[in-house]
């Protein structure tokens, strides 16, 4: 009876042992978090110089737990003027919001890689934004079309209006993941 128990102590032991998740890690030293958005019809593009992901998984990227932190005030286009409007109490306004999440809810396979529904928090306003993903060994790549009004990213005439500042932004990332410390 007794060796009986002990098997199946571990046997519960292993089994419970290999649903433990492998968690990874990025930021921007490993990788990029860029965006394209159009101002007074020229285009422009820009990226995030502090950022935060997370993301663990049992055995594929569907069983994935990802998050996301970005600081608002590291976007940077490369022109001031923008960047100063950007930063500003009509767009991120970064004194008041420093910080933007986003968190995954599901992930489902789509064609050769995946879409996750997740909530996009900024602004203090937290709603779900989709975003399409591809692991390969362990670089992910993703890409958000954003609609930046849903999030009150835009005040003020100028901002609010889509012929002015396009509502649409596009999201694009590339991150070497690596293993989280433990």
């Amino acid at each position: 009876m007794e060796k009986g128990l002990k098997v199946s102590l571990l046997a519960l032991l292993l089994i419970a042992g290999s649903s433990f998740a492998d968690c990874y890690r990025a930021d921007q030293d490993s990788g990029r978090l860029e965006f394209e958005g159009v101002a007074d019809g020229s285009g422009f593009t820009g990226s995030f110089g502090e950022f935060e992901v997370s993301l663990c998984m049992d055995e594929s990227l569907a069983d994935a737990e990802i998050r996301v932190t970005v600081k608002t005030g590291s976007a940077d286009t490369g022109n001031r003027l923008r960047d100063g409007e950007l930063h500003g109490k009509n767009l991120f306004a970064v004194d008041a919001f420093p910080e933007s999440t986003w968190t995954s809810a599901s992930i489902e396979a789509d064609g050769d890689g995946f879409v996750a529904e997740g909530d996009l928090t900024l602004r203090d306003i937290t709603k779900n934004q989709p975003v399409k993903l591809q692991l390969d060994g362990n670089v992910l790549t993703g890409s958000a079309n954003i609609l930046r009004l849903d999030w009150g990213v835009g005040q003020g005439d100028d901002f609010e209006d889509p012929d002015f500042v396009r509502n649409r932004v596009d999201l694009s990332f590339e991150l070497t993941l690596e293993p989280a410390a433990e």
